[in-house]
């Protein structure tokens, strides 16, 4: 069968579709489908396009930044916990030196000794109430320049 006699045994075919598909496929006649790619309905969603890059942009370096800061809080919380842990510390140690066995013990290991010998001086006398005859009955005790031994200073 040569292919000029094809082409007429297809254009004397005889539809045999039912009437309603017939209908249906002849809806789609003329109509144009080769402007579905026209470059001005890509104009028109250009500037939206364009928006939509520009926001997704912001939201990712927006995104971005909230990583970062939340890596900086972490590294701000591990810093804070070991502060306060140290500051902890230094508490206790603070109570332990202020306590009054330990401030005892400490003494007694640094040579400091109870006092054998104590000292009790009368009260001062308020001026204008003493005469200048009681006052010059008074000791009166004058410092001098230090000696050489320096051992019993502190007594």
């Amino acid at each position: 069968m040569s292919t000029s006699t094809r082409i007429a045994r297809v254009k004397n075919r005889i539809d045999v579709r039912p009437a309603s598909e017939a209908r249906a496929c002849g809806e789609w006649i003329g109509i144009d489908f080769s402007g579905e790619n026209d470059p001005r309905r890509l104009r028109k969603f250009l500037p939206l396009l364009i928006l939509a890059l520009v926001v997704a942009l912001g939201v990712s370096a927006l995104r971005i930044d909230l990583i970062r800061i939340r890596y900086a809080m972490a590294s701000a919380l591990t810093e804070e916990k070991a502060l306060i842990a140290e500051q902890h510390r230094l508490i206790v140690r603070r109570r332990q030196l202020r306590d009054p066995v330990e401030l005892a013990i400490q003494a007694r290991a640094r040579g400091f000794r109870p006092a054998t010998q104590i000292l009790s001086l009368p009260e001062p006398m308020i001026a204008g109430s003493v005469s200048a005859r009681a006052v010059s009955n008074l000791s009166s005790i004058a410092a001098g320049p230090p000696g050489d031994e320096t051992s019993n200073d502190w007594q």
